[in-house]
Order: structure tokens, then sequence, then C-alpha cells
């Protein structure tokens, strides 16, 4: 009985330090979205596809 409260107790502080370091790791994130139409010229003639973007970017500026 007592080894499996020292095994909760070890899986607790685990999965703690985990969420934490997820944190840490997202904390400087960027993100942008974009939306617009890619228009393609072909044989029978344009084709118009819409595009929604969104990105998520962990270092220096977000370019679109």
């Amino acid at each position: 009985m007592r080894f499996l409260k020292k095994y909760r107790l070890i899986l607790f502080i685990t999965l703690g330090v985990l969420v934490f370091e997820t944190f840490y790791s997202c904390a400087n994130a960027r993100w942008g979205t974009d939306a617009g139409l890619n228009v393609t010229w072909g044989p029978n003639g344009p084709r118009v596809r819409p595009h929604v973007d969104f990105d998520i970017y962990n270092g220096g500026r977000l370019r679109h």
C-alpha cells in the first residue's frame, strides 16, 4: 500500500513537471491568421480556391 502511494506521488510530480515545461516552452509562441483567395491560371481559365491559415511560430518574427 505504501509503495502505491509513492508511485502515485512520483507520477503526479512527473506529470506536473511536464505540464510546466510545456507551458514554459509555449510562452514565447506567436500566432497569426491569414485568409484569402488563391487564383491559379490554367488552360481552362482561372481557378479560384479560398484558403484560411492559422500559424503558430516559436521563434523570431512571424512573416506572411
